[in-house]
C-alpha cells in the first residue's frame, strides 16, 4: 500500500498556506515551483522553501517540482535544494521525456533514488517503459492537463484512458509508487469522487489534489483518494 494516497499541492508563492496543508489530511504535500508558480515570484519562492527547509518546517512527507531541468532555473531548483534531501521524498521532474532525458540529467544533480519523472507528454507517454526502469526513479507522475494539450485531446477521463494505462503499466513492472493528476473541474465535485475510484481501480496508488479546491482542507484531502486506496 502507498503512503501518498492524497498529495496536496501548494505553489510556491503562497507558502503561508503551509500550515493548511499540515493540517490537512493529506499524505504528502507538494511545493510546485513549476506551473503553480508565476514567472515573477520563482526566485522568491525558491528562497522561501530553502527557508522552511533550513527551519525543519515540514512535519508531512514533502515532494518537489521543481522547474525544466534542461534549463538553468530547473537546475538551480536543484541545486539549492540538494542540501536538504533527507528532509525530501524526491523530486518531481517536469518535461521528462525519455530515458536519455534521465541518463544526460543525473550526473549534473546530487538527488539518488529520489526522481519522479511527469509523464506530460506525448513522446514520454511512448517512452514510459523506458523512463521507469531508469535507476534513480522511485514513482511516477501523470501529468493530465499537458498531456491533453500535447495530444490534441479534450481533458477528460476517456481521451486520456490509454496515457494512464501506459503510466501504470510501466510503474507495476518497476515496483513504482504512481500520483495521478488533481482533479480539475472545481463546478462539478460531484465528479471528484468518481474519478478518485476510477484511478484507484485503474491501479494508481495515489492522487494529487489542489488547496483550493474545497474550503476545508481536511475534506479536500480524504477525498481525492479513498482510504482503502
Amino acid at each position: 500500500m502507498s503512503k501518498y494516497k492524497s498529495n496536496l499541492f501548494i505553489p510556491g508563492h503562497t507558502l503561508d498556506r503551509l500550515e493548511r496543508g499540515l493540517n490537512s489530511n493529506a499524505d504528502a504535500l507538494i511545493i510546485d515551483l513549476e506551473d503553480g508558480c508565476p514567472a515573477d515570484k520563482k526566485i522568491l519562492a525558491r528562497e522561501e522553501l530553502i527557508n522552511l527547509l533550513k527551519e525543519n518546517a515540514f512535519t508531512k512527507p514533502v515532494f518537489i517540482r521543481v522547474n525544466d531541468a534542461m534549463d538553468a532555473i530547473g537546475r538551480e531548483d536543484i541545486d539549492a535544494i540538494s542540501p536538504y534531501q533527507d528532509q525530501i521524498e524526491a523530486i518531481i521532474l517536469p518535461k521528462t521525456q525519455s530515458f536519455d532525458f534521465l541518463a544526460t540529467l543525473a550526473p549534473m544533480i546530487d538527488f539518488k533514488n529520489k526522481l519522479v519523472p511527469l509523464i506530460e507528454t506525448s513522446r514520454a507517454i511512448e517512452t514510459v517503459t523506458q523512463i521507469a526502469a531508469f535507476k534513480d526513479v522511485v514513482g511516477l507522475f501523470f501529468g493530465a492537463a499537458d498531456a491533453s494539450a500535447s495530444l490534441g485531446c479534450k481533458l477528460a477521463w476517456e481521451p486520456l484512458l490509454y496515457a494512464r494505462h501506459r503510466v501504470v503499466l510501466a510503474a507495476s513492472m518497476f515496483n513504482l509508487f504512481t500520483i495521478d493528476a488533481p482533479y480539475f473541474y472545481i463546478d462539478k465535485m460531484a465528479g471528484l469522487k468518481e474519478e478518485a475510484e476510477a484511478v484507484k481501480n485503474l491501479g494508481f496508488t495515489g492522487k494529487a489534489c489542489l488547496l483550493y479546491t474545497s474550503p476545508s482542507p481536511r475534506d479536500l484531502s480524504t477525498s481525492r483518494m479513498p482510504s482503502s486506496a
